[in-house]
């Protein structure tokens, strides 16, 4: 099974709980795990090739000179539209140019970028980014599939089916679009993060994060049909600001329930035209820089809606701006079983809490904090309450992102691409059995 990012987000323009796309009540728990895996990432063979489409708006207005490239992986991704991943050459700067470009492109983010400057020097735009997006650019995550066997619960079926409590169950890690772009704000939003959080947010829960109350809506195309027009450059992006995220979705008027809502991507703006995305969900997609045709290449305008969000901190016209918007909570707690039982308390209708009857489990996970954080569920729901598929996704701080001693440029840490330090985490879920 691959792991697809256009499995439904369903929700609504309300905050609701949608039974069709997600059963945030079922719950499991993961013990005794084994885990056989080469290492989480790798940066496929590249060649360097100019990239002359490439317009940085915040540059040009500076006069800052630059020459766009890409890396080509080629026949290592699967598209040839996923193969390019961006960056611009600026070469040496003066020190008044490197602090505007560093304000600009860093300053969006309480966890700055670390480059520091050097009058011979060629610099990067990569060196002006956060450090999270200088050490994945380029590079293409590798999922893994952790076997259990007889520890894990299915629901498959209906809500009057017997849960088969201890069944064998597959736990995937698996990096997507709106797992990364979360990391990527969740660092925005709190000074100093080094650490990478690797997690893929069920998808209504992460319809309600970026939706939610510490994010400001800025323009939707569903209101502004124009915007997504290919040389509407500047309408586009009048009121656009590095660090807003851009949602990408569309609608399915034809469900049972009504019509929902669909989250297929995520991505975060860094200039006019230009974000910075974990590009697929699969194997062999980068996370890369790309520009708004790259985008659309993958997302045509005309099937989807585009809308984007900034947070509140970022926005100085936000009412919430001094009020008691709290800052971006870390994807173990956001994403993890425990905060999806929190949420379906909140969003299950009356007349559907008779399906609780089927997860007594609850009281005795609940207790069980560490381990509830470092799993995600998602799960659809058939008519009648029948579970028709689902997945176990794992959520994993990985180590400190390092740091060049004498650049200050971040790079992943060796771990990322080892299996080692999956030993203490196997050690963890042990400790945490309860069977």
């Amino acid at each position: 099974m691959t792991w697809d990012s256009n499995k439904k987000c369903a929700s609504s323009n309300q905050p609701r709980f949608d039974w069709r796309t997600n059963v945030l009540l079922v719950l499991c728990f993961l013990i005794k795990v084994v885990v056989v895996v080469d290492g989480l990432f790798v940066f496929p063979p590249t060649t360097v090739e100019p990239y002359p489409g490439l317009r940085l708006a915040a540059a040009d207005k500076l006069k800052i000179k630059y020459t766009g490239r890409a890396f080509n992986a080629g026949d290592s991704a699967s598209l040839p539209s996923f193969a390019l991943s961006l960056d611009a050459e600026f070469g040496t700067l003066s020190e008044s140019d490197f602090t505007k470009l560093m304000k600009i492109y860093s300053g969006w983010s309480e966890t700055k970028s670390r480059v520091v400057y050097d009058p011979d020097r060629t610099f990067y735009l990569m060196d002006f980014l956060p450090p999270l997006l200088q050490a994945t650019n380029g590079c293409h995550f590798r999922s893994s599939r952790t076997p259990t066997r007889n520890l894990l619960p299915s629901f498959l079926g209906g809500p009057n089916d017997t849960v088969k409590r201890f069944s064998d169950q597959e736990v995937l890690l698996v990096y997507n679009c709106w797992g990364f772009a979360w990391e990527v704000l969740f660092q925005a939003d709190n000074a100093d993060v080094s650490a990478m959080t690797i997690s893929t947010a069920d998808p209504t829960s992460a319809w309600r994060a970026f939706t939610g109350p510490s994010f400001d809506l800025i323009q939707s195309s569903e209101t502004k049909p124009a915007l997504l027009k290919l040389d509407n450059i500047r309408e586009r992006n009048k009121k656009i600001q590095p660090g807003d995220v851009l949602l990408i979705w569309h609608r399915n008027p034809s469900t049972a329930s009504g019509t929902d809502l669909y989250l297929d991507h995520v991505a975060t703006c860094i200039d006019e035209d230009v974000y910075f995305e974990k590009s697929g969900s699969g194997d062999n997609v980068p996370f890369r820089l790309a520009t708004w045709e790259m985008i659309t290449k993958n997302f045509p305008t005309f099937v989807f809606v585009w809308e984007w969000r900034r947070l509140v901190r970022n926005n100085p016209l936000s009412p919430n701006l001094y009020g008691n918007v709290q800052r971006l909570q870390p994807a173990s707690d956001l994403f993890g079983i425990n905060s999806q039982v929190a949420a379906a308390e909140r969003y299950v209708p009356p007349t559907k809490r008779n399906i609780q009857s089927r997860f007594s489990l609850l009281g005795d996970l609940a207790k069980q904090d560490d381990l509830l954080k470092s799993l995600s569920l998602q799960a659809d729901l058939g008519e009648g309450g029948v579970v028709e598929s689902q997945v176990y996704t794992g959520i994993l701080l990985l180590e400190d992102i390092q740091f060049n001693e004498k650049t200050g440029r971040a790079y992943l840490p060796k771990s990322a691409f080892t299996p080692s330090w999956y030993q203490n985490v196997q050690q963890s879920l042990l400790q945490s059995s309860y069977r």
